[in-house]
């Protein structure tokens, strides 16, 4: 875990210190919201809408470009999420980041609302991104628990299969 911390944290060395700054307050790729930045080498700063958008790699430009509005937006929610989980003790922060969106509403980033809600199922910790949604959670305990893991799975595939964003593939 220290280790993967340390390279990342190189890899971020080599921006100037204020894309460091952005670096670490948006900490994922827009385009590949599992992948911290610099979990590949140095993080690509990209301008879109006259923003800085920080990338994990050279394949996911093209996607953030032409995401124009819609990627600045997702920046500005990782950036809330950031901001909130950096005040989580560390191991409950990895356990957020491991589920990344809502078990009920599985497009908002944890965090990006406030401070995640926690639930036990199971026995297992499952997230929420506020109390609107925990009510459809406890309707539905095992369906929550089995999106919850389906996230945090989806999250240690995801780690580059260009495939699932279509750069592995430049067949036209």
């Amino acid at each position: 875990m220290m280790k993967k911390e340390a390279k990342i944290n190189e890899a971020l060395s080599s921006l100037s210190a204020e894309d460091q700054k952005y670096a670490k307050a948006q900490r994922f790729c827009p385009i590949m919201t599992y992948d911290r930045l610099g979990s590949m080498g140095t993080p690509l700063k990209v301008m879109i809408e006259g923003k800085p958008v920080f990338l994990c790699c050279k394949a996911c430009v093209d996607d953030a470009k032409k995401g124009g509005e819609k990627t600045v937006k997702t920046v500005m929610k990782l950036r809330d999420s950031t901001a909130t989980l950096a005040k989580l003790p560390m191991e409950e922060r990895m356990a957020v980041e491991a589920q990344k969106y809502c078990a009920v509403a599985n497009t908002s980033f944890l965090g990006s609302m406030g401070a995640p809600l926690k639930l036990e199922i199971d026995g297992k910790p499952v997230y929420l991104c506020c109390g609107g949604c925990t009510k459809k959670a406890q309707a539905d305990p095992a369906g929550t628990l089995a999106k919850a893991q389906k996230l945090i799975k989806a999250g240690t595939l995801e780690g580059h299969d260009h495939a699932a964003h279509g750069h592995g593939d430049h067949k036209h």
